[in-house]
């Protein structure tokens, strides 16, 4: 299937195409997949024609059980996938997973050879779980630690090394802006990379703590704090 095909296709489940929109580029799929919320089942089948169609799609199924519902609870909707009633999750479990995916992180950036994200996690890197509303990371770049900038910037790239053909291009705006998080992007669409990489799914425990609401922090080089959210007893 050529891109071209791909988009086309997209653009008629939604019965709209924009007046500037071009063929090849997948910027006019921002916003596809909400479309089709709660339940996204009238996206059955848009993968068809492509080796990884059934991966792909468990993993959607995934996101719209998890955060298919887009309805505020003060009213309006949510423009992205929002996690509004999870689960709870036990703090050492939490813990265990933000290391599988620290892990995961790791062995990508080995299979690339980034050796800037490579440096960033060759320390021993301590998870401190802790709960309630993270304070936000730091704006000025200056003020981020390598460590930060690893995991929230350089390892959004490497996807984009990986020899995947020409559809996850055109598709990674659409899946980014799901949620604004290039993680969660990159653990819906991991079927696309998973045979050039020879790795297994790096994300997987990401989207484990994603689903549960759980946020990360980084404040220096070698701890990364979680915050899960607050549950009534």
């Amino acid at each position: 299937m050529t891109p071209e095909h791909l988009i086309q296709r997209c653009h008629d489940l939604i019965g709209s195409v924009p007046e500037d929109a071009d063929p090849s580029n997948g910027e006019s799929l921002i916003g596809f997949f909400q479309s089709f919320r709660p339940d996204g089942m009238a996206l059955q089948g848009v993968f068809d024609g492509i080796p990884v169609a059934t991966d792909l799609q468990t993993r959607l199924d995934n996101l719209f059980n998890a955060a298919g519902d887009d309805r505020r609870p003060e009213g309006g909707r949510d423009a992205y996938f929002v996690i509004r009633k999870p689960e709870p999750l036990d703090p050492t479990l939490a813990s265990e997973l933000a290391r599988q995916w620290l892990d995961g992180i790791r062995q990508f950036a080995e299979t690339m050879d980034a050796s800037t994200i490579l440096d960033a996690l060759r320390p021993e890197i301590k998870v401190r779980v802790l709960e309630g509303i993270p304070p936000k990371h730091p704006k000025d770049d200056a003020e981020k630690s390598n460590l930060l900038k690893a995991i929230l910037q350089d390892s959004s790239h490497l996807v984009e090394k990986v020899d995947s053909g020409p559809l996850p291009a055109v598709l990674r705006p659409a899946y980014y802006f799901t949620a604004c998080d290039s993680m969660l992007r990159d653990y819906l669409m991991w079927p696309f990379y998973a045979e050039a990489t020879g790795l297994a799914d790096p994300f997987a425990p990401y989207f484990e703590l994603w689903r549960h609401r759980v946020k990360y922090r980084i404040f220096g080089e070698t701890q990364i704090d979680l915050y899960l959210p607050w549950h009534r007893d």
